[in-house]
């Protein structure tokens, strides 16, 4: 479960990748990867010869990385660089097993055109060659011992403003209450277990209905997920886990509308309070949060599911 200082250290980080480029950014993420991998070793340029394209590697494992941290990200210039640096490892590096082009991508997402040329490098030379943004940066952030988050962003204050929402399914909810994702997927099919479980559980009626309805969002999570942190997605599974076992120890399974209870109870509790205060805000976040729960629901992380539990259906 995340603190209030596990929250604070990774929202310091974020805004360091938003702001670092060219060697700020370089010595950033080699911290990171100084402190996630015990040989890496960085590499600076030397005099007319450069770096011969490697910023630093990961001997026990063959792994060289590039660090590319403009301050507008050009498609075709850092598909161009992502290219030029890897036949450079090669002609110097004979033990080059894989590649990592580390791009600050600021949370927007790699250029397809730079995914493309990676791809085609691998398959031209059976090389693993990767990409790597900020969303994956802060995942390996995420993943170090607050010692070395600390230091990476040189402490954090010992409290938090009150109108600070530190749980993970905050930053997904922000997303989503300011972006508006349209009509979602229309083309989606539900999954054949998906109505299974809405009649196991009990749900019928409203709650059911907003179940189907906001699974055609569910896009818009998964696409936040993979751009942001995918390792965000299990932090919030588990945040709405606990939440889920809590709403049970709330209302009686007696009750004949207690599944319906269970989802107006956990959308309540999901949407921050600060959210609350506005009626055109806290709609926004209502639909958010109740996007963000078809989406669990939808991976069996909220609600029982059929052939695990003792309920019957």
């Amino acid at each position: 479960m995340w603190t209030r200082d596990d929250y604070w250290l990774a929202i310091h980080f974020k805004l360091q990748l938003y702001e670092a480029m060219g060697e700020a950014f370089q010595r950033l993420v080699a911290d990171v990867l100084m402190a996630h991998y015990q040989d890496f070793v960085p590499v600076r340029p030397s005099g007319s010869v450069g770096d011969h394209g490697n910023d630093g590697y990961v001997r026990s494992l063959g792994v060289f990385f590039q660090v590319y941290g403009p301050a507008n990200v050009q498609e075709r210039e850092a598909a161009r660089k992502a290219h030029a640096d890897f036949a450079k490892l090669r002609r110097h590096y004979p033990d080059l097993k894989s590649y990592r082009f580390v791009l600050n991508d600021r949370f927007r997402g790699i250029p397809a055109s730079v995914l493309d040329e990676l791809n085609a490098m691998q398959r031209e030379t059976g090389i693993d060659c990767q990409a790597i943004g900020a969303g994956h940066l802060l995942g390996l952030f995420r993943g170090l011992a607050a010692e070395a988050r600390t230091l990476i962003v040189q402490g954090v204050p010992g409290d938090l403003p009150d109108w600070i929402d530190p749980r993970a399914v905050a930053e997904v909810l922000e997303h989503l209450a300011r972006y508006d994702a349209g009509w979602g997927d229309i083309s989606k099919r539900l999954a054949p277990d998906f109505d299974e479980k809405i009649r196991f559980n009990g749900l019928d009626g409203f709650a059911a209905d907003r179940l189907r309805s906001l699974s055609y969002q569910v896009g818009s999570v998964d696409a936040f997920f993979q751009v942001r942190d995918p390792a965000l997605a299990q932090a919030v599974a588990q945040e709405l886990r606990v939440l889920y076992a809590k709403s049970q120890q709330s209302i009686a399974e007696v009750d004949e509308d207690a599944a319906a209870l269970h989802y107006v109870w956990m959308i309540k509790r999901i949407i921050p309070p600060d959210a609350r205060k506005r009626p055109i805000v806290l709609k926004a976040y209502r639909e958010a949060a109740e996007t963000v729960l078809a989406k669990y629901f939808e991976t069996c992380d909220v609600y029982d599911t059929p052939g695990t539990s003792g309920r019957t259906a």
